[in-house]
């Protein structure tokens, strides 16, 4: 079982649309051999909340409320933006 491991964190840049401007994606890695561990807390596709306490950063599943509200706003955008469908034939 791995209780702790030591790992880095990294932003990775690239150009923007927009000239002279980046984009940029803050990213902590966390190694295979600790997200495979048994008793390692997410699952693919989980939900997350992340927050600051202090100089620790707390990540935890995301409560009930926040991933009500999740599924409230992706069935608005469903509702406003239809998916379309890849099997329908264009005429």
């Amino acid at each position: 079982m791995v209780k702790k491991i030591v790992t880095k964190f990294a932003v990775a840049k690239k150009a923007a649309r927009m000239e002279g401007m980046a984009y940029r994606s803050p990213r902590i890695y966390l190694p295979t051999k600790l997200t495979d561990d048994s008793s390692f807390p997410f699952k693919e596709g989980d939900v997350i909340a992340v927050r600051i306490d202090g100089r620790k950063l707390i990540v935890q599943r995301a409560p009930r409320a926040i991933l009500a509200q999740e599924r409230i706003t992706a069935k608005l955008e469903e509702a406003i933006i239809p998916r379309s469908n890849p099997r329908q034939s264009k005429a």
